[in-house]
């Protein structure tokens, strides 16, 4: 038995050395931009985000590094202050990302052709991240490569000059076409409460790196979000996620999709709402018990009497090989009103908007076209 074992374990040496050799071909990339997403995505490292091509962007690459764990090695890091960029607003950080070519030239530096599709995580109250968010939405699709952006909003409680950062990114996503943007409320973030599939207690701002664990177990994701944001004109989701959910606990569905309904992750107007993009992650042992069917069924009736949907898109499950009977669910909800919220934005804003026109640092026209795109919905 000594010799079985020692000849079984010689044989899995090799075979994970060969493993090791095999060149990266990796189907997504990840990219963090701003302090708040990296110090999250690198607070739970799994094998999905290592086998990920993953982009740090903030104020300092130094500080980057000093944030990441021994082991862990970042596709690409960059940093703003390396370049004496001045990044407190959106507008002194904007010139320089845009002529910046170095996170598209270091993609080409691997082999994806078979990238299907990027992850894009940005707190948007800083300059870095209200100026990169866009600009990166825009070189990822001239690369033709489709982009699902995470953009973190401000806390109720930070100043007028984070809402200013937040409304130019939001406003100048939405003026390039086919960019998809899922609105994450920071306070939302903060005040959650749940489970994941372990049933081990989940609190607070984690849940970003649950819902991104999520959103990168479907390698299609980028592709089919943004088809449906593209073919209805919706360029703006809000996110109610069920993490760990126990089927023996909440016995259906749609019961699930009310304990979601509880803690949204962005305070939003359901009833306006007009598309929903459905991702669940299950175990293999419940695929004949949960068929797609039935929960396309389950997903139809709940939704009835809470908005009238133009579409409904749920994708092939995600399936895992966990014993439990947990389940995850993201519902990805696009085409509500954004004009109240974007509203208040705009009403934080006005001095500081009043003071960079002032200052020749934007033009009243450029400001006025973002207010325009918000304001009438996105």
């Amino acid at each position: 038995m000594t010799d079985g074992k020692g000849a079984f374990n010689v044989l899995e040496s090799v075979k994970t050395h060969i493993d090791s050799l095999k060149p990266l071909q990796p189907k997504q990339a990840i990219v963090c931009i701003g302090e708040y997403p990296i110090k999250l995505l690198l607070k739970q490292l799994n094998s999905k985000t290592q086998e990920t091509i993953a982009i740090f962007v903030d104020k300092s690459s130094e500080e980057i590094y000093q944030w990441i764990p021994k082991g862990y090695n970042p596709h690409f890091v960059l940093g703003f202050e390396d370049a004496n960029v001045n990044t407190h607003f959106w507008y002194n950080v904007l010139p320089y990302i845009s002529q910046n070519q170095s996170i598209v030239e270091s993609l080409s530096q691997k082999p994806i052709e078979k990238l299907r599709g990027v992850v894009i995580v940005a707190s948007v109250w800083d300059g870095v991240g209200s100026a990169s968010l866009p600009t990166l939405i825009s070189k990822f699709k001239e690369t033709n490569k489709n982009a699902l952006s995470l953009a973190i909003l401000p806390s109720k409680i930070q100043p007028s000059d984070a809402y200013f950062n937040a409304f130019a990114a939001l406003g100048n996503c939405v003026s390039i076409d086919d960019s998809t943007i899922l609105l994450l409320d920071r306070d939302c973030l903060e005040n959650f409460e749940g489970v994941d599939r372990s049933g081990a207690q989940m609190k607070g701002n984690l849940i970003v790196n649950y819902l991104v664990d999520l959103l990168l177990s479907k390698e299609s994701l980028a592709d089919e979000v943004t088809e449906l944001s593209r073919t209805f004109n919706t360029k703006m989701f809000a996110a109610l996620l069920a993490s760990g959910a126990s089927m023996k606990i909440y016995g259906s569905l749609e019961n699930i999709f009310e304990a979601a309904l509880l803690k949204p992750l962005l305070n939003f107007d359901l009833p306006s709402a007009g598309l929903l993009y459905v991702l669940i992650r299950m175990p293999e042992s419940l695929k004949d018990k949960l068929p797609r069917g039935k929960i396309e069924l389950a997903i139809a009736t709940w939704f009835k009497e809470k908005a009238n949907l133009k579409s409904i898109y749920i994708t092939e499950p995600v399936y895992t090989e966990d014993t439990s009977d947990r389940i995850d669910v993201a519902l990805l909800i696009g085409g509500f009103d954004t004009s109240k919220m974007f509203s208040e934005y705009e009403m934080k804003t006005k001095s500081l908007k009043a003071s960079a026109i002032k200052k020749g640092a934007i033009k009243e026209e450029e400001w006025q076209a973002m207010t325009k795109n918000l304001l009438e919905g996105a």
